[in-house]
């Protein structure tokens, strides 16, 4: 049974290199594929030193977000390797090779199981498939991550396999003939919401995702994305057209919904300006005092 692992890259390759110095005598991992998501730093040239039998780097054309990278690495690890197993993972994630182990242990124990993770350490990955109430509240800082909090209390309760409604996109394992039987990623978002669209994807044919509560990895939560986009405000810009792709085309709302949507998005924007105003001003006042300290 061979797998491979695919790595994203964007403009991070110190962060996916510092991964790759980890992983990179796992046996359990057949192949490691670092897809350089066409970034504007010297990325690519930094992670090419790396390309050996079992490492590889390829680079895309251009930048068509998450869900198209993403794919672009599958298909060429499919076509390459025929592997039975694709992990995906964020650069800013950190496992042991027991959990590869694991995850794959655990995924083929049950046919219609179509994705497998294990419980983050810090954070939360897990949560409800979301309707159209369940995108409101995911707009919601506070509120989203008081539901994620509850999904990994019940997650914790029992160290055994429970199946969730949706896995977070940082680490995960899929059954590479399901994942090319749901199309893989919906191309059409650039940033957010993919996990939510491929378990919905899943869902409709039946598969199920799960979570195996005894082990863990860690997720240093959105490191890429916290040094290409600077802020909360920046990156939520993004969620938008994702949101929007997701109602219309999967949750299959009407213009009422969607326009509802819209006023609790612009909700959702001043929730996150006063969230990076008030984390600005903590961190002015954090310099200040170590100034003050310093004379």
């Amino acid at each position: 049974m061979g797998n491979c692992l695919i790595i994203l890259n964007y403009n991070d390759c110190l962060t996916t290199v510092k991964l790759l110095n980890k992983i990179k005598h796992y046996v359990a991992l057949d192949h490691i594929l670092v897809v350089d998501n066409c970034s504007n730093d010297d990325s690519y040239r930094v992670m090419s030193k790396y390309t050996n039998d079992k490492i590889h780097i390829i680079c895309t054309k251009r930048n068509c977000g998450y869900a198209a990278g993403n794919n672009y690495g599958a298909r060429y690890a499919i076509e390459k390797w025929s592997p039975d197993t694709l992990f995906f993972a964020n650069p800013d994630v950190q496992f042991e090779e027991n959990i590869v182990e694991r995850i794959e242990e655990g995924l083929y124990m049950n046919p219609r199981y179509a994705v497998a993770t294990a419980l983050v350490k810090r954070g939360y990955n897990a949560w409800d498939l979301p309707g159209f109430l369940g995108t409101i509240r995911m707009l919601f800082m506070l509120v989203f991550t008081s539901h994620k909090y509850f999904v990994k209390r019940k997650l914790i309760k029992n160290k055994k396999i429970h199946e969730v409604g949706v896995v977070e996109g940082s680490f995960f394992a899929i059954k590479t003939p399901i994942f090319k039987a749901v199309g893989g990623f919906d191309e059409r978002t650039f940033l957010y919401l993919e996990e939510n669209i491929l378990a919905y994807r899943l869902r409709q044919q039946g598969y199920k995702e799960i979570v195996l509560s005894d082990i863990c990895y860690i997720h240093e939560h959105s490191t890429s994305i916290k040094k290409a986009y600077k802020s909360k405000t920046n990156a939520f810009k993004l969620f938008y057209p994702s949101f929007m792709i997701y109602l219309q085309f999967y949750v299959r709302c009407g213009k009422p919904a969607q326009i509802l949507f819209g006023i609790m998005y612009l909700a959702a924007y001043a929730e996150r300006v006063v969230y990076d105003s008030i984390k600005f001003l903590s961190h002015i006042m954090k310099q200040r005092k170590g100034s003050k300290q310093n004379q």
